[in-house]
């Protein structure tokens, strides 16, 4: 994604922002807790209600699929900590081969919200 910063004009010297614009984005993005944090507090995006909403010209809303934390890798359920995942595994899916090579204890953590864009009105 990459984003340009819209300044009010009638504020001093660029001083205010006023809304930032979508350069280039996807159908499916995922936003790192950091810029999200950053941005909050920047004033340009909000987080609530299941989704991530960019302070654009129509704002930009994109639906939270997957917030940070743990999820197993066969059944997709959040889980709460490691030792919920692990326990998890060991009941609901005993002696099978995690689908994803890259997480071979069969969940994953995610340190990112994944998320898809909503439709535009209009």
């Amino acid at each position: 994604m990459y984003l340009k910063r819209i300044f009010d004009k009638d504020a001093p010297k660029g001083s205010k922002l006023d809304h930032i614009k979508v350069l280039r984005a996807g159908d499916r993005q995922n936003f790192s807790t950091g810029m999200v944090e950053l941005a909050v507090a920047e004033g340009w995006m909000a987080l609530g209600g299941g989704k991530i909403t960019l302070d654009t010209r129509p704002p930009l809303g994109y639906r939270i699929v997957r917030a940070p934390g743990y999820y197993c890798c066969h059944c997709a359920v959040r889980l709460g900590d490691a030792a919920a995942a692990r326990a998890h595994i060991e009941a609901d899916h005993p002696g099978t081969i995690s689908p994803d090579p890259f997480n071979r204890a069969g969940y994953e953590r995610i340190h990112y919200y994944d998320c898809v864009k909503e439709k535009q009105n209009g």
